[in-house]
C-alpha cells in the first residue's frame, strides 16, 4: 500500500511594534533579562491590558496580503495553560472569533504555482524564555507581552520541500510587507508542524502528529523528512498512531514523543473579560488597506504580482526584485 502525506504549518511571528500587545513596555530584542517588564506583562494582580493599535493593524494588512477576510468582529479569548514562561497563567488569544481567515498564499514550486489555503491569521501574546543552567532555571518574561501573529494554513502541503518553500515565501510577504523582522536567530519566526500520513486515495485524515517549536525552516524540513518515513514505516507494520505532540532533536536528528495532544477543551478557553471585542470601522479598514497600495507602488507589482512573493533565488536575475530588495529597508518602516 503506498502512503502520502498531508501536512498544515501554525507559524508564530513577533509583530514589528515599538511595544509589546498590552503595555508599554519596549518590544525590543536584547535587553538585560526581565528588564522590559511592568505589572501588566507580569500579570500582576488588578492590571487591565490595552490593545496595541499598530498590532492590530499590522493583523490587518497581513490578512490583506493573504487575500483574508476580515470580519467586522473579533474577539480576544483566555487559553489557559501552567508553564513556568506563561506568567499570567494563560495567554490572550483569537479562538473562535479571529480578525482574519480564509485566504491563501502562492508562491513557485516544481516550476509552476502552488496555492496554500490559510485559515485564519490571529493575534495574541508572546511567552517569556526559559533558561536551563547546571543546578537551576530561570525565565526572562522579556519577550511576554510581545504581539505574537499565529498564521495557520489547512492541510495543503504535501511534502518537506514544499513546506520550505511555503516558508520561505511566506517570510517573504511579511518582511516586504513591514510586518516582522522575522529574524529567526532572534526568535521572531517559530512553527509547529502538523502532519499525518494516509493511504493514497483515501479522503480522511490520519493521526496527526505535532512537531512543536520549530525554529528554522531547515529543522522543518529535516522533521519532515524524518517523520513521514517513521509514521509509514509504523503503518506498514501494523501499528497504529495516535494524535501526540513530538519535539525535533537536531542533533540525533530524530522526533521523540513529548505528550499527547491536547484538544481544545484542555486549554478552557473563555473570552477575554479586560477588553471589548474589536470592531473595525470603514475608515479604519481604509487607513490599513492604503499600506497595501503601497506596497503595490513602491514594488511595481500588480494584484497578482504581489500575492506571488516567492524566493529571491527565483528571481535573481529580475531587476525589478533586486530594486525592490534594496528598497525594503525603507518599507520596513511602514
Amino acid at each position: 500500500m503506498e502512503y502520502e502525506a498531508v501536512i498544515g504549518l501554525e507559524t508564530h511571528v513577533q509583530l514589528k511594534t515599538k511595544s509589546k500587545m498590552w503595555c508599554g513596555c519596549a518590544n525590543a530584542f536584547g535587553a538585560e533579562p526581565n528588564t522590559n517588564v511592568c505589572p501588566v506583562c507580569l500579570g500582576m494582580p488588578g492590571v487591565l491590558p490595552v490593545a496595541n493599535e499598530e498590532a492590530l493593524k499590522l493583523t490587518v494588512l497581513t490578512g490583506l496580503l493573504l487575500h483574508c477576510e476580515v470580519p467586522p468582529k473579533a474577539k480576544f479569548d483566555r487559553k489557559n495553560y501552567f508553564y513556568p514562561d506563561v506568567p499570567k497563567n494563560y495567554q490572550v488569544t483569537q479562538y473562535d472569533q479571529p480578525s482574519t481567515k480564509n485566504g491563501y498564499l502562492e508562491f513557485e514550486f516544481n516550476g509552476g504555482i502552488s496555492r496554500v489555503r490559510i485559515t485564519r491569521a490571529h493575534l495574541e501574546e508572546d511567552v517569556g524564555k526559559n533558561f536551563h543552567f547546571e543546578r537551576n532555571s530561570g525565565v526572562d518574561f522579556n519577550r511576554a507581552g510581545v504581539p505574537l501573529l499565529e498564521i495557520v494554513s489547512e492541510p495543503d502541503l504535501t511534502g518537506s520541500d514544499m513546506a520550505y518553500e511555503y516558508l520561505n515565501a511566506l517570510k517573504d510577504v511579511l518582511m516586504y510587507g513591514g510586518i516582522s523582522d522575522c529574524d529567526m536567530e532572534k526568535g521572531m519566526v517559530r512553527c509547529d508542524v502538523n502532519v499525518s500520513v494516509r493511504p493514497v486515495g483515501q479522503k480522511e485524515l490520519g493521526a496527526k502528529i505535532e512537531i512543536k517549536n520549530m525554529n528554522s525552516f531547515s529543522g522543518v524540513r529535516k522533521a519532515l523528512e524524518y517523520e513521514i518515513p517513521r509514521q509509514i514505516e509504523a503503518l506498514k507494520k501494523g501499528g497504529k498512531l495516535i494524535q501526540s505532540t513530538r519535539r525535533w532533536d537536531d542533533v540525533a536528528a530524530i522526533t521523540e514523543e513529548m505528550r499527547t495532544k491536547e484538544h481544545a477543551h484542555d486549554y478552557r478557553y473563555f473570552p477575554e473579560p479586560d477588553l471589548m471585542p474589536f470592531q473595525p470601522t470603514e475608515p479604519w479598514l481604509k487607513e490599513v488597506s492604503e499600506r497595501v497600495v503601497e506596497l503595490q507602488q513602491r514594488f511595481g507589482l500588480s494584484k497578482r504580482g504581489l500575492s506571488l512573493f516567492v524566493n529571491p533565488r527565483q528571481l535573481a536575475g529580475n531587476l525589478l526584485w533586486r530594486a525592490a530588495c534594496f528598497q525594503a529597508n525603507g518599507l520596513s518602516r511602514l
